[in-house]
């Protein structure tokens, strides 16, 4: 499918409580085009709090590549409305010998603290964008979707949206054969 066709897709579909798709991506446009216009939406048409967790681009790049589709960065995080966190920061745990994939338990307390603040904001609810492509690339992908399982056994009651991207080909080098029947044991939908 095209980045428009995406953009198309993501742009039909709503944020809400509950939400739990996945984005599968095979470019940067791609990724950019759908997550983009999903921060743009929790910011404005939802009013959420959005938590965007940056992949291998990082926090700096995520921040530049938002500015240059003329998202205002500055201005949402100044109104507390949105945070950008490195995704080795927020899933890893760094060790003398090797980093390790934080306990399902440690994630869950992470993300209700958000939820926490977020709620007490004014905001209704939380959206969370995960990019996975720089935890797969590290070999942490059974770790990441374990985790993503039991999170989205509990999402229907959580304040919170979650949009989780992988990049495919990242996925297709991690040996992950059946990408779509993969991520549809943990995720409502898939946009690509």
């Amino acid at each position: 499918m095209t980045s428009s066709a995406s953009s198309e897709i993501s742009q039909g579909m709503k944020l809400s409580k509950g939400t739990h798709i996945a984005h599968l991506f095979s470019n940067s446009a791609e990724k950019q085009t759908t997550l983009f216009h999903f921060c743009d939406a929790a910011v404005n048409s939802e009013r959420s709090f959005l938590l965007y967790i940056a992949g291998k681009q990082g926090v700096k790049g995520i921040r530049l590549s938002l500015k240059d589709v003329s998202f205002n960065v500055a201005f949402y995080e100044k109104a507390r409305q949105l945070k950008i966190v490195d995704s080795d920061e927020w899933y890893l745990e760094s060790g003398r010998q090797k980093s390790s994939f934080k306990s399902n338990e440690k994630l869950k307390e992470q993300l209700a603290a958000v939820i926490a603040d977020a709620l007490s904001a004014g905001f209704s609810f939380v959206t969370v964008i995960s990019e996975t492509d720089s935890l797969v690339r590290k070999g942490f992908y059974r770790e990441y979707s374990e985790y993503d399982k039991s999170l989205g056994a509990e999402t229907p009651g959580l304040a919170a949206a979650f949009i989780c991207a992988f990049d495919r080909r990242e996925m297709e080098v991690a040996g992950i054969l059946n990408i779509r029947e993969d991520l549809s044991k943990s995720h409502s939908e898939i946009v690509v």
